[in-house]
């Protein structure tokens, strides 16, 4: 393997990869993201999350379509990657997949290559505290998960890309009629479950203050503001109602 880097284009990755079926190495380059699959993880040995990436200017001449690939840390970002985001790849190993007679370009990106991953996104994103909002306007008496659904249309309608995350107990706490179609969101990620022992309001807040974005809550988190001071600042949280079938949302 060859441990020079190459500042390159994917059209060229990919005819050098297609030209030479065997070669690895190691790339700076930049692709637009056309579809996010979901994470596989095994134990606590590795995992991966992987996408269906192009250039950002597509050429008739070349598929552009190809697969990059998130091993460890860097796979959590498909939690957060949505079509039309742009990825910055820094040492990414460039190589292909071959089955049978075909050659499947690829990158892939993983600590242990030096790889680094940053994020332009194409819409603004906003973190949902999806338990909160679940329990805004109950059904049955029970949280209703039609309240997500609803404030995910309105963010969507006002431009953002919402992450929408709940506590790992909110899933045994729906009305049973909803329970199949809830697990379906969670295994597609249309919602991102806490880990288990671990507050929600804990992984909210700390990807909030990571990547700096507003959070939808009609929580104030008080017990918080030692940790994350930003929480007092008024327009970094979006307070909402449910009102029957709309979601009202206080952008200040």
């Amino acid at each position: 393997m060859n441990n020079e880097v190459l500042d390159v284009g994917v059209e060229d990755i990919i005819r050098r990869l297609i030209s030479n079926r065997d070669e690895t190495f190691f790339v700076n380059t930049t692709v637009k993201v056309i579809s996010v699959e979901r994470g596989i993880r095994e134990g606590d040995r590795w995992s991966l999350g992987y996408i269906t990436a192009g250039n950002i200017k597509h050429s008739e001449e070349v598929k552009m379509e190809f697969r990059v690939n998130l091993w460890g840390k860097f796979s959590l970002l498909v939690n957060e990657l949505a079509e039309g985001d742009i990825l910055n790849i820094r040492r990414g190993l460039a190589k292909n997949f071959s089955f049978g007679d075909k050659v499947f370009p690829q990158i892939n990106c993983d600590e242990k290559y030096g790889s680094e991953v940053k994020i332009e996104y194409e819409r603004e994103r906003i973190v949902v505290d999806g338990t909160n909002v679940a329990c805004m306007a109950k059904k049955e008496g029970k949280p209703n998960i039609d309240n997500i659904e609803m404030v995910r249309r309105e963010l969507e309608k006002e431009g953002y890309a919402p992450v929408i995350v709940v506590d790992a107990s909110l899933r045994h706490n729906v009305p049973e009629s909803d329970k199949e179609r809830f697990e379906r969101w969670i295994e597609e990620e249309k919602v991102i479950q806490a880990p288990a022992q671990v507050r929600a309001d804990d992984a909210i807040l700390k990807f909030a203050n990571d990547r700096g974005l507003k959070v939808v809550s009609n929580d104030t988190f008080r017990d918080y503001e030692e940790v994350y001071p930003w929480v007092r600042d008024r327009s970094k949280r979006i307070p909402f109602n449910i009102i029957g079938t709309q979601a009202i949302l206080y952008f200040r």
